[in-house]
């Protein structure tokens, strides 16, 4: 569980620190956190679409914010339009996470490539099980992996940008970093 007393708290001692959002995070998210959803509204989604939300993420979207500040420019807010328009294909939320490790579909293209990527790069199926939880900017995305045996880690996406499909941590252990970061 999360304490979300404890979030709101640091988020708010951050914003104190940053009243005019000159941090590359707070540019759009302005510190602010979006009310937590209610606990039908996620059960009706997950049945909707045939999985279950990773514990520590579904815990935070109902207990502490549904979106919001956060890493990057900050969470997408869980059910809204925006963060819909990042979803690929809901169905294929239920369809398990295709990777174990690093990803990236054109090898000799990848880190610092000068090949911008174009929609016949992209497939859906390399993203199944997984949603957008944030923008990190210039075609580059946070993903949850909501299905699968890395199910509830935060992967960097940054093939937008040439480079690879990434693994990294649980989300509360992402969130957290962002969080506690000047700590």
């Amino acid at each position: 569980m999360w304490d979300a007393d404890d979030v709101r708290e640091r988020v708010r001692v951050m914003a104190e620190a940053d009243p005019e959002c000159r941090s590359f995070s707070a540019r759009r998210h302005r510190w602010r956190l979006a009310p937590p959803v209610p606990e039908s509204v996620v059960a009706r989604y997950e049945r909707e679409h045939r999985f279950e939300l990773p514990a520590s993420y579904r815990s935070f979207i109902t207990t502490v914010s549904s979106g919001g500040a956060g890493p990057a420019y900050g969470l997408y807010e869980f059910g809204n339009t925006s963060w819909l328009d990042w979803q690929e294909d809901l169905d294929l939320l239920s369809v398990p996470f295709p990777h174990d490790g690093p990803f990236c579909p054109s090898p000799e293209r990848s880190v610092c490539a000068e090949h911008a990527p174009g929609e016949e790069d992209f497939s859906p199926c390399w993203f199944t099980g997984s949603l957008v939880v944030a923008e990190i900017g210039c075609g580059s995305f946070y993903r949850l992996v909501a299905t699968g045996p890395d199910r509830g880690q935060v992967w960097t996406d940054d093939l937008g940008c040439g480079d690879a499909l990434s693994p990294g941590p649980d989300f509360r252990e992402w969130y957290e970093r962002w969080l506690y970061r000047s700590r």
